[in-house]
Parts: structure tokens; C-alpha cells; sequence
């Protein structure tokens, strides 16, 4: 196949640093919600409300649109990179953490080099229908479905990765493969996600973005994650601070979550946070926050005024369940 024009590598993926484990407690954020200050005083007529009716965030679909114009615009090609490195890879990799289920045998099989291979083909040149056969085969010989979340969908994400540096797949091909990877763990995770049986005292979260950000992945992710753990879940990754902060005032919940996926919008962060709490009719809310800036900023908790902040998806679920715990204890 002959080189391609040259185009932006992706970024180099540091797991170390796109899915940090554990999280960290802000025993200050408390404090912090004490202040009675109206949230109009802080806020300019033009940072108000109406931040929720910013841009849209660059979607899988502007990206399918993009995926046949005669030429890549460099804006796509950060995006691009910043959806490979930052929420298809790491959060594939979160998959193989399941809360609540029994632990499995070896595997009788392993996922091989040439599989990996074959589904990257397929999912970037087949058809939706063949990448899905294609998995569901795999589990029919024997592999697990955390064989099949790891060392086959994720693999397959970076195999993209390296094909796109090495100038072998366009961004077209990346694009469509990258958005069939993604209903494969949609189809596999439907089974998992009905099994999980509701107890009789409920629990609440409520997940949420940034306005304005383009992480929302990972976001559906998270709830998934706490789906499965039996709590009762409002994902809303596309509502703005005032819409939350109604949200949070008409219904109770437990906890709140807040992925912050860019260090500038730290002090908008903790602007909402402080509206959430004072609208919020529990007393002892708990907010954390996580995504992207999770892995990058240490004291990410703090900066922002939340109780604590998640790593990874498995870390936010324990994080909830300990603070209802020590809810439990203190009443």
C-alpha cells in the first residue's frame, strides 16, 4: 500500500497516567459549601444559564462526517487523537474490572496476535454486522468476556493507533473502526448490564460533564459500571451547570460525579460544585470528579471542592459505596 500524506501521530499512551487507580478525599469541600454567597454574584450575564447552549463538543458523528471530506483538517486530527488515547483505549481497559461478579476460571483459550489483527480489519473495512460475528465467535470457543473487553477490543484500539502513526489507515478508516469497536461493547455489555438486581434501598448518582466537553464516553461508562453495582443512575453528560443544579434541587441523590476532562475549566468546576451543593435538598452530598484530569492533577479534589476524587470506574463505585458508609456510621 503506498505511504499516505504525512498527518499528526496520535499521542503516546502512558496507562499510568489515563487510568489512575484509587482516589483521594477533600475533607475541605465541606466547608467550602457553607458559603452563602448567590451563585449570580459570581457569575457575568454571558456565564450563566446559558453555558449550556455552548457548541456542541466534536462528536462521533462529526467525525464520521469528516471521515469523507478530501482533506483532514489538523483540529480533527487533535480530536481524533485526544478520543483514541484519552476515552476509547483507557476505558476499554476499565472493562476488565467488574464489580459483583464471581470470579472466573482460567481460560481455556487465548486471544491471539492474529485475532487482534483480524478485528481491526474488520471493524475498520467490514461491516457492523461481521465485527459483532466476529466477537460473538470468539466467545463461543471459549474466551472470557474480560479476554474479550482487554486483550481483543482494547488491543484493537491500539492496533489502530500504531496503523494510523505508521500512515497505514486514513482517518476515515480509524474513525468507522473506532465507532464499530464501541457498538461491540455495547452488544456485550447489554447481557451483563441486565442481570444486575436492584436491592430494596436504592442508592442514587447523578453523572455529568463539563458543559461543553467532548468526554461523554466515559461517562456512560462510569454508570454502567454503577449499574451493575445496583445503584439507581441520571447519567446526563450534555446538561449545563444550571440544569444540574435543578436537576440535583427537584431530585435526592446520594452522590454526584463530574468528569473534568481540560485543567481550564478547574474554576468552573468548583463554581458548579458549590451551586450543586446549595441546591441539593441532601445535606451530605457527595461530589467527586475524574476523567482525563484525574491522571494529571494529583489534588484535582481539592482545586475543585469536591469529597474526592476517582481514578478510574471501579474507583468511583467503591468511592460511593465508602461514603455511604460512612454516612451510615455518623447519622
Amino acid at each position: 500500500m503506498p505511504p499516505r500524506p504525512h498527518k499528526e501521530p496520535l499521542l503516546p499512551i502512558h496507562p499510568e497516567e489515563t487510568a489512575v487507580a484509587g482516589w483521594t478525599f477533600n475533607r475541605q469541600a465541606k466547608g467550602q459549601a457553607k458559603n452563602k454567597q448567590p451563585a449570580e454574584q459570581r457569575r457575568t450575564a454571558a456565564d450563566g444559564p446559558d453555558r449550556a447552549r455552548s457548541p456542541e463538543p466534536f462528536t462521533m458523528d462529526d467525525m464520521l462526517a469528516g471521515a469523507n471530506s478530501s482533506r483532514l483538517v489538523s483540529s480533527q486530527q487533535a480530536q481524533l487523537s485526544r478520543v483514541v488515547e484519552l476515552e476509547i483505549i483507557p476505558r476499554l481497559m476499565l472493562l476488565h474490572r467488574l464489580p459483583h461478579m464471581p470470579c472466573a476460571p482460567l481460560p481455556q483459550v487465548q486471544i491471539t496476535a492474529e485475532q487482534v489483527q483480524a478485528l481491526t480489519e474488520l471493524a475498520a473495512d467490514g461491516t457492523p454486522e461481521a465485527t459483532i460475528a466476529f466477537v460473538r465467535q470468539v466467545l463461543d470457543d471459549g474466551a472470557t468476556q474480560e479476554q474479550v473487553f482487554l486483550d481483543l477490543l482494547a488491543a484493537s484500539a491500539r492496533l489502530m493507533g500504531e496503523w494510523w502513526e505508521q500512515d497505514v489507515y486514513s482517518f476515515s478508516q480509524v474513525t468507522i473502526g473506532l465507532w464499530r469497536l464501541q457498538r461491540v461493547l455495547h452488544e456485550f455489555s447489554e447481557p451483563l448490564r441486565a442481570s444486575v438486581r436492584r436491592d430494596g434501598d436504592s442508592r442514587r448518582v447523578l453523572l455529568a460533564a463539563v458543559p461543553g466537553s467532548q468526554h461523554t464516553f466515559g461517562i456512560a461508562l462510569v454508570a454502567e459500571f454503577f449499574s451493575r453495582a445496583g445503584w439507581e443512575v441520571a447519567c446526563e453528560p450534555r446538561l449545563g451547570w444550571a440544569e444540574l443544579a435543578a436537576l440535583a434541587r427537584r431530585d435526592w441523590f446520594d452522590v454526584v460525579g463530574l468528569s473534568v476532562s481540560a485543567s481550564d475549566s478547574v474554576a468552573e468546576v468548583a463554581s458548579g460544585i458549590l451551586d450543586i451543593r446549595r441546591a441539593s435538598g441532601n445535606p451530605g452530598l457527595f461530589v467527586m470528579v475524574g476523567g482525563p484530569m484525574a491522571g494529571v492533577m494529583p489534588d484535582l479534589a481539592r482545586r475543585c471542592g469536591a469529597d474526592a476524587m476517582a481514578g478510574d470506574a471501579p474507583s468511583a463505585v467503591d468511592a460511593a459505596n465508602a461514603s455511604l458508609r460512612r454516612s451510615v456510621k455518623t447519622a
